[in-house]
């Protein structure tokens, strides 16, 4: 009974070990790399600098929260943020945004190539140039995961890749990209198994993957069982 049983949770462990044995290597190497990589430079944050800015409306603005509610009856939100350590209105109506320059009261959104390029540069704490930039319309790189286009993506020539994602009608430095996030990302994917948003830890796959791994684990008490059983029978005989 015990040697067929044996027979039987070997074959399992050999074949089981065979299907999940490369990705229980991925899980190994993929989480190395996670806890030896510290999560906030994974996040960028070395890379950024101007985050947190005042807000302060110039004596001289010729514009007020009152009128813009006044001009845009329909609008959602009125409020003010600060681009560049200036502060702007902005009004948010089920059509558009808008990013007003308080004093001219002109509506300076969307923001150009050169607007673009400024921010990234407030924002960036290095001393690299910019390589390019380029207004994202559609079909958006898997990196920005669920951020919306348009967005311009401002590349730096340094040792990272950095990428920023600059929003055209707000000026908001939306999120940041360099090459060590990116391989993450990608580790990532392999950790979870999620091949396509990568997203989802709690896919089916994994969740396969991760109970056909505990019967490997099972599988291998089993015969551990087993081998001492027959340690013991054979010292029984022996003497």
């Amino acid at each position: 009974m015990i040697k067929s049983g044996s027979i039987a949770a070997r074959f399992l462990h050999k074949w089981i070990g065979l299907i999940v044995g490369i990705q229980v290597l991925i899980w190994l190497a993929s989480g190395l790399y996670m806890v030896i990589v510290d999560l906030d430079f994974i996040h960028g944050d070395p890379l950024v600098r101007n985050m947190q800015q005042t807000v302060t409306i110039p004596d001289s603005s010729e514009v007020s929260i009152n009128s813009l509610r006044e001009q845009y009856p329909q609008a959602i939100t009125v409020g003010v943020r600060s681009v560049m350590d200036k502060t702007h209105f902005t009004v948010t109506t089920p059509e558009e945004r808008l990013l007003i320059d308080p004093v001219s009261a002109d509506i300076v959104s969307p923001l150009d190539e050169q607007w673009a390029r400024d921010i990234a540069k407030f924002h960036f704490n290095g001393i690299a140039n910019i390589q390019s930039a380029r207004l994202i319309t559609s079909n958006p790189p898997m990196e920005i995961q669920t951020r919306r286009p348009p967005l311009w993506r401002v590349d730096f020539d340094d040792r990272f890749s950095t990428s920023f994602y600059i929003d055209p009608y707000s000026g908001v430095l939306v999120t940041r990209r360099h090459q060590y996030w990116r391989i993450f990302d990608f580790l990532w994917m392999l950790h979870i198994m999620d091949y396509e948003e990568r997203m989802d830890a709690h896919n089916p796959l994994v969740i396969f993957t991760q109970i056909v791994g505990v019967i490997f684990a099972i599988t291998g008490l089993w015969l551990l069982f087993y081998s001492f059983s027959r340690r013991k029978y054979r010292k029984g005989e022996a003497s």
